[in-house]
């Protein structure tokens, strides 16, 4: 049942064809709610902050929407701390997601640690990125930041060699040449989804190796953070190997664009993140937010940076220098600031019907990067031909607007 779910899912992009039973005003109500909760509970307010089943919704549902959002065990956390209060069947859910959240930390850890020895006797460096550094780094514990991959950044130099190494271990490689700049790494025993209502303790996860932090939403157009050297970084003791970690402000600014460049896809924890890197790392550091202001500049990717700060800010305002999100609000086309202005942190992730492909253009601030565009949509790819691409994006609007 979870794997037809998932393939029609992949032919559709509709989340209705993942939960038909739930329908998409109950399960935008629970994002609201979620992200509601999520907004009080990191603000100054007394606690604790009520989670309640919205209108015609029930505790499933408000687990599903939670679980998209990236938020189940998060919520969990905060039930189980008193930060945030619930109806009995609803914090044991949410019991359920942390604990499965837990074990799922405790799952990957062993995995990366099982990379790193080898790594480690081949000389090579590694930077820990995203989930895998900031759940032990910035959350409570690193169970309450889902993990669905490990992300190491290695030099371009170790790129070869890191992959033997992967290959040696039993590790397959899933190729995605719409991602040169990175290699997805599966173990042989993952197994199938286990869980569409949330992050299963032991569902598949993949090493995924990067020679740099650059993210190219297609030929002709990219941001470029580069590839930081091993002295750039923190030297980090967290796990048997010690790792590097991205300093500030690059951590922040890599955060922010990996965030938004999930554009129609933007998941709240995602959001939450954010908030909490820049709490720890930049209250009362105008220096700081200076040099990241420095850094958006000269890279160019204040465009890229703009909507996941501008969404962190209005989730939890005060958040973010308002200069530093002024500029990269300059610095953002008109029709990408009209976009943004239309979202909110709840409905950032649009799963009734995902987009597709036109959240790659949204970045689109020039003619000559209009006609990139273009080209790269008419190029064929992985056997697909362009009319193939168009025929099927249509498919998925006429059938979004179809009862259910």
């Amino acid at each position: 049942m979870i794997a037809a779910r998932l393939a029609r899912f992949v032919e559709t992009r509709n989340a209705r064809d993942l939960w038909p039973d739930v329908s998409v005003t109950a399960f935008r109500a629970a994002e609201h709610e979620v992200a509601r909760v999520a907004a009080a509970a990191l603000g100054d307010g007394p606690g604790p902050v009520a989670l309640r089943c919205p209108p015609r919704t029930d505790a499933r549902v408000l687990g599903i929407a939670a679980f998209t959002s990236g938020m189940g065990a998060l919520l969990g956390h905060w039930c189980a701390t008193g930060r945030v209060s619930a109806d009995p069947a609803v914090a044991d859910l949410f019991a359920t997601h942390l604990d499965h959240g837990r074990r799922r930390a405790a799952r990957l850890r062993a995995g990366l640690e099982r990379v790193l020895v080898p790594l480690g006797d081949r000389g090579i460096d590694v930077f820990v990125l995203k989930g895998m550094h900031t759940g032990y780094r910035y959350f409570a514990e690193p169970g309450a930041r889902p993990m669905n991959d490990i992300d190491l950044l290695v030099q371009p130099g170790d790129w070869h060699t890191t992959r033997d190494v992967l290959g040696a271990l039993g590790f397959i490689e899933v190729l995605d040449k719409t991602h040169p700049e990175r290699s997805s790494w599966t173990p042989r025993d993952a197994g199938p989804v286990r869980s569409l209502e949330l992050a299963h303790a032991e569902s598949p996860w993949s090493v995924d190796v990067h020679r740099s932090l650059d993210r190219v939403p297609f030929d002709g157009l990219s941001a470029r953070l580069g590839s930081p050297a091993p002295a750039a970084g923190d030297v980090w003791s967290g796990f048997c190997r010690p790792v590097r970690a991205l300093r500030q402000p690059l951590q922040l600014a890599y955060l922010a664009v990996h965030a938004s460049s999930h554009f129609y896809g933007i998941m709240q924890i995602r959001l939450v993140e954010l908030i909490l890197v820049a709490r720890s790392d930049f209250a009362g550091r105008p220096d700081l937010w200076h040099a990241l202001d420095q850094l958006v500049t000269r890279t160019g990717t204040g465009r890229f940076v703009f909507p996941a700060l501008d969404l962190a800010e209005r989730l939890v305002p005060g958040t973010i220098d308002p200069g530093v999100l002024a500029h990269a609000a300059a610095a953002a086309p008109g029709r990408l600031r009209r976009l943004v202005g239309t979202m909110t942190p709840a409905s950032a992730q649009r799963l009734h019907p995902f987009p597709g492909l036109r959240e790659r253009f949204v970045w689109v601030a020039s003619l000559k990067e209009a006609l990139a565009a273009l080209l790269w949509l008419a190029r064929p790819r992985d056997g697909e031909t362009p009319w193939r691409r168009v025929r099927r994006a249509v498919r998925r609007i006429v059938r979004a607007r179809l009862p259910h």
